[in-house]
This record gives C-alpha cells, sequence and structure tokens, in this order.
C-alpha cells in the first residue's frame, strides 16, 4: 500500500501531462506577447530585471544586481536557498538548517522575512520553502532597497520570478537521486491550448537527510496561465501549492572551557550525522503554503502602459523540536553556549497550527515623454500590503533534561502547553515615483522616492499587553550615469532604507515598555563600473558603504532601575567592495563569477566595549565561482564546477572567537543525448567533493544565543531528464 502511495503523485503527473497533450493536438498554438521563449541552456547571462524598478537594462541601471538563472540553479543542483548562496559572494547563510526555513543576508544584514522578499514584483513573505522547481530566475538587489520595498532590512531585496508559458509545447520530466537515499520525480509541462498558455510543475520528493532521524517529504503543484484579452490588454496568474514534513535539525553552541558560564570556544570535530533533535519523540517541522497571483497589463500607446497585480499567500506551520539551549549541569549556568565537557540542556518546543498570511496589490504606470528638451522614462505607482500572523493560544517550551553532542541519550517528552503566544497584524500603503532622464547621449540621472504609511498592532493570545502604532516614512534614492562608451558604464548612487520598531511591551524588562520608537534610517552610498565586455558576458564592479542604527539598551539609573530601549543606541557601517562577471565567452564556457571583500564594523554603541567590533556571522572576504565547459571532442558532454572560499566570520561580539577559513569544491557532469527522438539530459553533481568538515556558520539569534552549522558532507546527486 505504501508504494502505491508514493506512486500515486507520478500517475496523476502523467495522466495530467496526457490530458494536456491531447487537448493541445487540436488547439491552434497561439501564445500571448507577455510569455517568453527560453534560449539555449545553459547561458547564465540575462539583459534585464524587475527587482530594479526602473526597467532599463542591467548593464545601464547604477545598481548592483544578481541574477540567479534556472538555467544556474539546475546546472549547480541547487536544492534549497542556503545552495543558491553559494553562487553569489554577497550573499550568506543565517541560521540556515536542514528542515527549517530558510534565511538570507545579503552585504553583512540579515533580510526580514516579510518585507525584504517579493514574488513577480509583489511583496511575499520569506517564511516558507523556496520551490526552485517553479523559478525562472532570482533577482538579487545588493544594498538599500527602501524606494523597491519601502519599510525593510537595508541588506537588499530578493524577487523570485517564477516560470511562465513558453510558445512551443515543451514537457520534461525528471528523476533525481542521492546518495542518501532521497529522490525526486519532477514534472515540467508548457501547452498553448486555444491562445491561453499554461504552464504546470508537478514535485514529489522523499527527503533523505545526512543527519540522523531527519528524513521527510515534499510535494509541490504550480500552475501559471497567461492569454491575450485584447492586443493591447494581456493577463496572467500563477497559482502555487506546496507541503513539507520534515524534522529540523538544531545547531549547536560554543564551549564553556573556562568555567565562566560563557561559550568561548568551538567544538572539536563531531559526528557529522549528529542531530539533537534525534528524540523518540521528536516530531517534523511541517509547513503548507498556497500562493495566488492575477496580473492586468495594458499597453495605452507605444510610450505608456499600465499593470495592475494583486496576490495572497496563506502558510500553516506545526513547529516542533527538541531544542538545545544553554547548559545547566555546570557550577555556573553556561549561556550562551554549551558546558565545556558538551552538556547542553534540551528544551520541548511545540507551537502547533502557526498561521501566517500575507495579501499585496499593486498597480503602476509606466510612460516616456520629452520634457525641458530631455528624453525622460518614469514610472508612477501604488501598493500595499496586508500581514496576519495567528499564532495557537499556547505553545510548549518545557526543560527536558540535559544530553550531551558527544554521548547523546535519551530524554523525556513534556508537551505541556505553558506559554502564551503573540499575534500580530501589519498594513502597508505605499506611493511611489522613479524619474529617468537622458541628460545628453551619455549621461543619465536617476531618482526615486517611496512614501509609506505603515501600521502595526500586536497582543498575547489572551488580549493582554496589546500595543499598536502608526508612522509614515519616506525613502528617497538617486543615481547619476555616463557611459563613456557603447559597452561601458560608471555610476554613483546614493538611497535611504527605513525599519520601524516598538520596545517590547514587557513591564518587568523595560522602563519604556510598548514604546512605538523613531524610525530608523540606514543610509548607502555607492559607486560602480559595468562593462560588457562581449555581447552576452557582463562584469561588474561597486564599492558601497551602509550606515545602519538600530535600537539599543540604555542601563537604568539605581538600583533595581530597569534599562531603556532608545533607537539608534548603536550603529553598524558596513563598507565593502565587490567584483561580478556573469555570463558566456564564447560557446564553451559559462561563467558566474565574484568576490566580496566586507569591513562591517560597530561605530557607535551604548557599550564602549562594541564600538570597532566586527558584526558577528559576517565574511571579511568571499568569494565564488561557478564555471561550466562544453567538451568539442564529444558534442553533449559538459563539466561544471563551483569553489567557494570565506574567512573572517566572528561568532562572539567581541571577536574572541572567529570561524576557520573555509573552503570547499563542488562538481558537476552532464550528457546530452537523443534517444527514441527525444532529447535525454544525464546529470552527476557532487556537493562537498573532497569531503571538508569545517563550521560554516555561527549566527547569533535575537534572544541571544549563538549557534554553529556545519557544512554539508559529500553528497551525491544523479538525475536524468528527458523533454519532449
Amino acid at each position: 500500500m505504501a508504494s502505491c502511495l508514493k506512486l500515486k503523485p507520478l500517475a496523476l503527473a502523467l495522466a495530467a501531462t496526457a490530458s494536456l497533450t491531447a487537448l493541445a493536438q487540436t488547439a491552434p498554438k497561439q501564445l500571448p506577447s507577455i510569455t517568453v521563449t527560453g534560449k539555449a541552456e545553459p547561458l547564465l547571462d540575462v539583459e534585464n530585471a524587475d527587482v530594479t524598478g526602473f526597467g532599463a537594462p542591467l548593464a545601464k541601471t547604477p545598481q548592483s544586481v544578481s541574477v540567479l538563472t534556472a538555467d544556474l540553479l539546475t546546472l549547480s543542483a541547487a536544492q534549497s536557498l542556503s545552495n543558491v548562496i553559494k553562487l553569489d559572494a554577497s550573499l550568506a547563510d543565517s541560521y540556515n538548517t536542514t528542515g527549517y526555513i530558510e534565511s538570507l543576508s545579503v552585504r553583512g544584514f540579515l533580510l526580514d522575512q516579510s518585507s525584504n522578499f517579493s514574488r513577480n514584483g509583489l511583496a511575499t513573505s520569506n517564511y516558507g520553502y523556496v520551490a526552485l522547481e517553479n523559478m525562472e530566475r532570482i533577482e538579487v538587489l545588493k544594498g538599500v532597497a527602501g524606494l523597491q520595498s519601502g519599510v525593510s532590512a537595508p541588506g537588499g531585496l530578493v524577487n523570485y520570478v517564477t516560470k511562465v508559458p513558453l510558445k512551443e509545447d515543451l514537457t520534461s520530466a525528471t528523476l533525481a537521486i542521492d546518495g542518501n537515499g532521497g529522490s525526486k520525480v519532477h514534472l515540467d509541462t508548457s501547452r498553448v491550448l486555444g491562445g491561453v498558455g499554461l504552464r504546470l510543475n508537478l514535485v514529489d520528493e522523499q527527503l533523505h537527510s545526512q543527519f540522523d532521524h531527519a528524513n521527510g517529504a515534499r510535494q509541490l503543484v504550480s500552475l501559471a496561465l497567461a492569454t491575450a484579452l485584447t492586443p493591447d490588454t494581456s493577463v496572467s496568474a500563477d497559482l502555487e501549492y506546496q507541503r513539507k514534513s520534515q524534522p529540523s535539525v538544531p545547531g549547536l553552541g560554543l564551549l564553556d572551557t573556562n568555567g565562566d558560564g560563557v561559550g568561548d570556544t568551538l567544538p572539536t570535530p563531531i559526528n557529522p550525522r549528529l542531530n539533537l533533535n534525534n528524540q523518540s519523540w521528536s516530531l517534523p517541522f511541517q509547513a503548507t503554503s498556497t500562493s495566488a497571483q492575477v496580473v492586468i497589463s495594458h499597453r495605452f500607446s507605444a510610450d505608456w502602459s499600465a499593470r495592475l497585480a494583486a496576490s495572497t499567500q496563506a502558510s500553516r506551520i506545526n513547529d516542533r523540536i527538541a531544542f538545545p539551549d544553554g547548559c545547566s549541569s555546570a557550577p555556573t549556568y553556561v549561556y550562551p553556549g554549551l558546558c565545556g565537557n558538551g552538556d547542553v540542556d534540551v528544551y520541548d518546543y511545540r507551537s502547533e497550527g502557526e498561521q501566517r498570511t500575507l495579501s499585496s496589490w499593486d498597480a503602476h504606470l509606466d510612460g516616456k515623454f520629452k520634457a525641458l528638451g530631455l528624453g525622460q522614462a518614469a514610472r508612477f505607482g501604488l501598493s500595499g500590503r496586508s500581514i496576519h500572523v495567528d499564532l495557537p493560544p499556547m505553545q510548549a517550551y518545557n526543560l527536558v533534561g540535559t544530553t550531551n553532542i558527544y554521548a547523546p541519550i535519551a530524554l523525556p517528552a513534556d508537551p505541556s502547553l505553558t506559554v502564551l503566544n503573540t499575534n500580530s497584524r501589519e498594513r502597508v500603503i505605499e506611493g511611489y515615483a522613479t524619474l529617468t532622464s537622458d541628460l545628453s547621449e551619455r549621461v543619465q540621472s536617476f531618482v526615486g522616492l517611496r512614501v509609506s504609511r505603515l501600521s502595526r498592532s500586536s497582543e498575547l493570545s489572551d488580549g493582554s499587553q496589546a500595543v499598536s502604532y502608526e508612522q509614515t516614512v519616506n525613502t528617497p534614492w538617486a543615481g547619476l550615469a555616463w557611459s563613456p562608451s557603447v559597452t561601458t558604464m560608471v555610476y554613483a548612487s546614493w538611497g535611504q532604507g527605513v525599519e520601524l520598531e516598538v520596545v517590547p511591551n514587557r513591564p518587568m524588562d523595560f522602563a519604556n515598555y510598548g514604546q512605538a520608537l523613531p524610525a530608523l534610517k540606514s543610509e548607502q552610498t555607492e559607486v560602480g563600473v559595468k562593462w560588457q565586455a562581449y555581447p552576452r558576458l557582463l562584469f561588474t564592479a561597486a564599492a558601497f558603504s551602509i550606515d545602519k542604527p538600530y535600537a539599543d539598551d540604555v542601563p537604568g539609573v539605581g538600583a533595581g532601575a530597569l534599562p531603556e530601549r532608545v533607537a539608534g543606541g548603536k550603529t553598524a557601517r558596513h563598507r565593502g567592495f565587490e567584483l561580478a562577471a556573469s555570463g558566456r565567452v564564447g560557446t564553451a564556457l559559462s561563467l558566474q563569477a565574484s568576490l566580496m571583500a566586507l569591513d562591517a564594523r560597530y561605530t557607535q554603541a551604548v557599550d564602549p566595549a562594541l564600538v570597532g567590533q566586527r558584526v558577528t556571522n559576517v565574511p571579511r572576504f568571499k568569494s565564488s565561482l561557478f564555471a561550466d565547459y562544453k567538451i568539442a571532442a564529444l558534442p553533449g558532454l559538459a563539466l561544471n564546477a563551483l569553489t567557494t572560499f570565506e574567512s573572517g566570520k566572528t561568532a562572539t561580539a567581541d571577536g574572541s572567537v572567529a570561524l576557520p577559513s573555509a573552503w570547499q569544491l563542488d562538481t558537476g557532469l552532464s550528457y546530452t543525448q537523443h534517444i527514441a527522438g527525444k532529447s535525454t539530459l544525464w546529470r552527476v553533481n557532487i556537493e562537498n567533493l573532497t569531503n571538508r568538515n569545517y563550521w560554516r556558520e555561527a549566527p547569533t539569534t535575537d534572544w541571544g544565543g549563538i549557534y554553529l552549522f556545519p557544512a554539508t558532507p559529500r553528497t551525491v546527486r544523479a538525475s536524468v531528464t528527458v523533454a519532449y
């Protein structure tokens, strides 16, 4: 019976394909102009990115943008957002582990899961799993993105662009396996039915992890539709459903070797399969998400067009884990960290039935015109989003005992619901405008402004400790570009971002509990060069400086006085330099290369000891090089490799503990042949070819915990794709 159930999604996929094929045989194959036809893979080159907000080609946009295309994700065998991060040196992990929601930092700043991500240009929540099988590309705007996303963290903006119907009928079926015993079936089919384009993606995956007790399953269904209502009006829709269930793997911590109650030493190499969430009562982390999006585009004339888009997203999460945190078995309680002998306390954490919904909309008008004798391109828009977080009334977070990272032991469960949860609401209404002016044949100016009105409220699940506030903020941006030649552009830009914060409504912890703090404005300056070295190879270089203020706590005066949280109590300055090259060199070699040198330090703080210290979990230097090479002597055969290197990540605020420099090599081989008239692609990829064992990241959470996550051991993946 179990095997029949596992085959059921595949049978449904094949049946769906057969139905679409039968309908397509009699339907006229006319697809509206809003859809695109892919170029021959692999390319890695991209001409435009929606995330910029200006509509200009990437080579002529005064911004740092990275575009990770579907062919690049396929070539590198990316399985998760953490795999994608390795493809660009400016991106980094932040508390990314097997089975849990993944996060992303850009230029050393952690992105906000609810305000630094978009899907096809509409605000989306990243608090869910990313279905790479349904991605046409992932666009990353690096640096302050206040103009594009309003109230958001200053690291950047990620735009997920999903697959759309193709002009020609195409179906590909992929069967993939890995060395841990995992398997995946993926069907991707595009059909044209009576002028309506359809793109269907189906995935059924059995997840087998290298960690103990961390196997799971995932299913995906996505459907994209596109049609032209009139020659000037088109409509498209994107629907997606995904379900995933897998135990999450918690991080470890620093060892307290001197007995002072604070972890200060990296653990020696441990069992790479260790999962401290391996108790007999451990339950999987489960997430189910659905999203729907509709876009209407209309062209008024050759110079003016409009776009109206709306989306909704809902997720339901069961968050459960045997969570290791701190250590009480030593004479002095250890936090953050573990006892020197590897002991760590374990808590039974359960929060069942968390519901998160996000609705967003955007309407904008694009136009080109003449003013003051200059060519102008403008965008005027309104947008909004609404976020609801409804958690269960109570959660469990109960100490159940102490285990050891070198010799784990079984512990009893305690699922008692003892802690109130917090529900929240957020609503944002924004107006924005951008203007690009041709000051001369070689000089352009770019200016923009977004005005955001934000309302937030939260309360405990019993209705107590309610707090709410409203603020209006402006986020301007300006840039100037000079093109000394047709293939080269030099630019300078300045912009602001903004974040809002309210003091936690805890009367026992803060003197100004529940107070809405003034807006925290980050600021960025950037200069850069872009060079279109070949028609399909773009080189970029950028130097930047970003100042980000944080709220911090000022100690109270007198015995027993509570601290006061103030806006701008500390400030971090991230100064760096980036180099990147993306595209094709000739017909055989494709490249995606980048490096970043970054100095991220606190320039102001309530605690003077923090001033001058590096921001934790941020590399001082990182590089990434992906190359794919077609073997001319054997048509159809190609080799690829991805090598990454990073150094300078600190784990503690005082910089006394740093992760050793680390490098990793991933390799791949692909071979395309024709079998029975169908294109068949065979792939083998090896992640971490040399099986290096190192600490990949050491994030500090907002509650003060410091966690260590190891690199993925050597993993072999193989797949076969048949296209017809």
